[in-house]
């Protein structure tokens, strides 16, 4: 399952932060791209976000989740996704 979430950029930090201490997930960081990821994707496969502060209104939030019941929570944090597929 692929949720995907449009968030405010003054919280997407602490949005994704809580989601890594949450799953104790690894960050890796790319210039305004921000993965995290697992050492065992049996439950979650990627959490990506995307935030340019010179050219984006809006941060962008992709969830790709093995585990669909988890899907709950990552709605509590970051609300109401926009798309699933």
């Amino acid at each position: 399952m692929k949720l995907f979430y449009r968030v405010d950029p003054a919280q997407y930090g602490e949005m994704m932060n809580q989601v890594k201490e949450h799953f104790q997930m690894h960050e890796e960081v790319d210039e305004e791209k921000t993965m995290l990821l697992m050492e065992d994707e049996t439950k979650i496969e990627l959490v990506s976000g995307s935030y340019n502060p010179h050219t984006d209104d809006i941060a962008s939030i992709r969830v790709v989740l093995v585990d669909d019941s988890l899907r709950d929570f990552f709605d509590s944090v970051f609300g109401e996704p926009y798309r699933v597929k």
